[in-house]
């Protein structure tokens, strides 16, 4: 630190100058080097790295300087640290959305019901086919409608709709079918809703001149004098209380009877008994007219009888006059025919029509059987009235993962 011949002179450390970025102070066998800003170091040789304490933010890139450092931002970012993150919501990108900011980009948060990067477009709830049987989807936002066919209903058209629930057969029993119903109707009741009243009395019913009066599900028969029974067909037996006396033959009349006397009694007992021949026994039967001649006699007998003394009862059901296996029951004069069910008329001939405009539903073609129907259904459609409607989708015919959508007689693939 010194030299000379009596050590009288300090050495400078600092000449020559030992520090490269600083100022040098001398000192004794010593020098201390006062940096530059941005070195350090003995003798100030050492750059220090500005950059090592990361000043960059949001992923810029530092450069050392001398005494700075300056960040390089990514896109997106600014500031002197590269800390500020602009602002790529500001222009309202997401149509129908809520923006969420990030770094040189932004994230749209989609309201329900759309899709997209910017929310713009509309999801078509349509494209699952949620209607079902026929229906017509229409999209919404965030939903759809459902335009069902008649005869269903609910959202998706899933449920039919039973159109029995507001009771439309007023004298009959509902049978509820796919867009439709039919009524069976309760007896002497017929129209589409039972609504009209039968007039029983059309087929003329009752017999012997008896008069018919037509009631609710059925009709009374008013009998003439001397007939009884549901239809008059009952010619009454005034002869059963035995109203001839001594012996005497009961015949029995329409209204009356007549007592054939046995010698030497007459009378008329209490009914009025035609004039007969005297002497002799009165020989006509069944009220038939006694015409007497000489050692003979001539009967002219009533409708519904003959024979010489009228004693023979016409059968009038020889002829078989009731059709279609009716029952044919004789009376006096008359026959009446018992008609299966199925049949109507005097003599059964009229098959009575099953057909109604409610038998076969989804425009089903009604053929008239005998006290019956049958119903031949359109394609789509199978059922006793026609009232379901086939599966097409049952035979799995959408291949390759192919959605199957049912429809009337029809079926729809969807790939």
């Amino acid at each position: 630190g010194f030299s000379g011949a009596h050590c009288e002179i300090d050495i400078d450390e600092c000449d020559p100058d030992p520090c490269h970025y600083g100022t040098c102070k001398d000192s004794i066998a010593a020098f201390t080097c006062l940096c530059q800003p941005g070195y350090t170091g003995h003798r100030c040789d050492i750059n220090i790295n500005e950059c090592q304490s990361q000043p960059c933010k949001n992923g810029g890139t530092c450069q050392d300087r001398n005494n700075a450092y300056n960040c390089l931002c990514l896109k997106g970012t600014t500031g002197p640290n590269c800390e500020i993150n602009l602002d790529d919501c500001a222009s309202n990108p997401c149509d129908y959305g809520k923006c969420i900011d990030k770094i040189n980009g932004y994230e749209c948060t989609c309201e329900p019901g759309y899709t997209g990067r910017m929310c713009n477009i509309n999801i078509d709830e349509c494209s699952s086919n949620p209607c079902h049987n026929g229906g017509t989807c229409k999209d919404g936002i965030n939903g759809f409608t459902c335009l069902c066919p008649e005869g269903f209903h609910d959202p998706k058209c899933l449920s039919e709709v039973n159109e029995c629930n507001s009771n439309p057969c007023i004298h009959g029993k509902c049978h509820d079918g796919l867009n439709g119903y039919r009524c069976d109707c309760d007896p002497g009741w017929s129209g589409t809703n039972c609504d009209i009243n039968n007039n029983e009395c059309e087929s003329n019913p009752c017999m012997n001149g008896g008069t018919c009066k037509d009631m609710t599900s059925g009709y009374i028969c008013t009998c003439r004098e001397g007939f009884s029974g549901p239809n008059c067909q009952t010619n009454i037996n005034e002869c059963a209380s035995n109203p001839c006396l001594n012996q005497g033959t009961c015949i029995d009349d329409v209204a009356g009877y007549t007592c054939n006397c046995l010698l030497p009694y007459t009378g008329e007992g209490e009914h009025p008994v035609p004039p007969r021949p005297s002497p002799g026994l009165y020989p006509c039967h069944n009220g038939g007219s006694c015409s007497d001649g000489i050692g003979m006699f001539f009967c002219e007998c009533l409708a519904g009888f003959r024979g010489p003394k009228c004693e023979e009862d016409i059968n009038e059901c020889a002829s078989n006059p009731c059709k279609n296996g009716a029952n044919c029951t004789d009376c006096v004069n008359s026959y009446t025919c018992t008609c299966p069910s199925g049949f109507s008329g005097i003599h059964c001939e009229n098959n009575t029509p099953d057909c109604t405009e409610s038998s076969c539903f989804n425009d089903g073609t009604c053929v008239d059987g005998i006290n019956t129907f049958t119903c031949v259904c359109p394609p789509g459609f199978t059922g006793s009235y026609c009232e379901h409607d086939i599966n097409e989708c049952d035979s799995k015919p959408c291949l390759n993962g192919g959605t199957c959508q049912d429809s009337y007689g029809m079926y729809k693939c969807t790939c």
